[in-house]
């Protein structure tokens, strides 16, 4: 806080995103009840991955990747396979919804298996998560009848 002739300011060196929020200036005297005025505070800053979480799945069953990031602005996701951007098609869906990204396979073969990375990225920066879908092997029975 500094004070200058009929002026006070609030100066916030080196902010923190945790400082992000609502603060409030009260001015009063003894001639008239105190004013207020409110002024939100919203801290930018580029995107963390704050969870990635591989899976397995086998095949012909359903399989699900999910990738998490903290950002302000909100940040926008793509998926990779190799150095291929994945797009929603051919039984892949994304569900990206403000900060987490879901990819979704419908039907997994043998060719979905492997390493994906999930990129996320604002206006301040990019990050990116290595992600891996593995092949679950599903127990078998033996056959009562051999």
């Amino acid at each position: 806080r500094e004070f200058e002739g009929e002026e006070e300011y609030l100066d916030i060196q080196g902010i923190t995103r945790e400082q992000s929020g609502k603060y409030e200036c009260k001015a009063a005297n003894e001639v008239a009840s105190a004013d207020v005025k409110q002024v939100r505070v919203t801290v930018n800053y580029p995107p963390t991955i704050t969870e990635s979480k591989s899976n397995e799945a086998a095949t012909g069953r359903q399989a699900l990747l999910r990738c998490e990031a903290s950002a302000v602005p909100t940040p926008d996701f793509e998926w990779y396979r190799d150095d291929t951007r994945i797009n929603s098609a051919n039984g892949l869906e994304i569900k990206s919804t403000g900060s987490q990204s879901l990819l979704m396979v419908a039907n997994v073969t043998e060719e979905h298996y492997g390493n994906y990375t999930c990129v996320a990225t604002n206006k301040l920066g990019v990050t990116n998560a290595s992600l891996y879908l593995y092949k679950r092997v599903l127990p078998t029975l033996p056959n009562p009848f051999p």
